[in-house]
């Protein structure tokens, strides 16, 4: 079965065709997080309360979303309501599913050929099987995302025809607990399918942020061929870091602004986003002014560090996984996936000189 799926037509229609496609996948997914949920032992009445109020939310402010989920279920032939559990990502707000992710865009000065590159390692708790989406919609407009089989909601990146690329990475510290209180207005996280819907530019990117209501933080790497920022958020701010030419520019679960690093978690809380984030600084330091295609991928495959590494396998207690590295050419508006593992999915070879 593929995991890489074309659909076009209105958002019920995109659902529909998603949903036919990756049926059986789109159940392991929903059989997991049910798992999982079983585990945490909230409390399952306040949590479909809650589910379903945020659902509410969506009907009424973005019922294309809303619209595609219906689709997504009678294409499956999964209960909406399963298919809604899967796309309201309460869960990503319990110990048991926060995301660890890395993101890294090199551009112009810092790359050899002068191209923009983002490049992702998604990193899960649990293992959300990943699929890329080719959407076509009426008006002629495109993206590509890569995101869960399933799901809508949160995209790990994407890229729209107007060579605007959009990938985030979660934040994560007691300092700074989500607004809950917001589940009637406000997306648990920044939809970056909206910003990929609804933005051209890097500069529309930063606009459509601050004004964006959420419940919980977020870092979040736009990039055109014009220009490049990092846009760390909290559930009632942001703070912006641009490219200002020097090519490089990266996250992990941490921020690094001045403004908002002092929310930051211990590092012996959360070691594995202060090892990622100095390992992929010095890793791309060494190539800096020469940075290629395969370079990117090489760093997203990195092993030092251990469990604490770039590309992350499950060992022991801790079961965080790369359940995919997606790298984007902006210029040539081209996707290139991973779903798994960089060091497994795309394994390299080199001799020696």
């Amino acid at each position: 079965m593929s995991c890489i799926v074309s659909v076009s037509g209105s958002p019920y229609e995109q659902g529909l065709t998603q949903g036919k496609e990756l049926k059986e996948v789109i159940l392991r997914n929903l059989q997991r997080v049910d798992q999982k949920l079983k585990e945490s032992r909230c409390d399952q009445k306040r949590y479909e309360a809650f589910v379903s109020r945020n659902l509410e939310m969506m009907r009424k402010f973005e019922p294309a979303l809303y619209e595609e989920m219906e689709g997504i279920a009678q294409g499956s032939g999964l209960p909406f309501a399963d298919i809604v559990r899967l796309n309201i990502p309460a869960y990503f707000m319990t110990e048991y599913f926060n995301q660890e992710c890395s993101m890294i865009v090199a551009r112009k000065n810092a790359t050899a050929d002068g191209c923009t590159y983002v490049v992702k390692n998604r990193d899960m708790g649990t293992w959300i099987e990943q699929c890329v989406l080719k959407r076509s919609y009426p008006d002629g407009s495109q993206i590509v995302e890569v995101n869960g089989a399933g799901i809508v909601t949160y995209p790990a990146g994407g890229i729209n025809g107007h060579g605007l690329c959009v990938t985030t990475t979660g934040f994560w510290s007691a300092d700074l607990p989500p607004e809950i209180d917001r589940v009637d207005s406000s997306h648990i996280f920044l939809n970056i399918h909206l910003l990929l819907a609804n933005c051209k530019t890097v500069d529309e990117v930063v606009a459509y942020a601050k004004q964006s209501p959420r419940m919980n933080g977020l870092n979040v790497l736009a990039a055109d061929a014009n220009a490049a920022c990092v846009i760390e958020m909290t559930s009632n701010a942001v703070s912006v870091e641009y490219d200002q030419g020097k090519g490089v520019l990266f996250r992990t679960n941490h921020y690094r602004s001045d403004d908002f690093s002092h929310f930051n978690p211990e590092p012996a809380l959360r070691p594995s986003t202060f090892h990622r984030s100095k390992r992929i600084e010095t890793l791309l330091e060494q190539q800096y002014g020469k940075i290629r295609f395969q370079d990117l991928l090489r760093i997203m495959s990195d092993h030092e560090n251990g469990i604490n590494s770039i590309c992350r396998h499950p060992q022991g207690e801790i079961q965080s996984r790369t359940v995919s590295c997606c790298l984007f050419v902006v210029e040539d508006l081209e996707v290139w996936t991973a779903l798994g593992n960089p060091c497994e999915q795309l394994p390299s070879v080199r001799l020696s000189k």
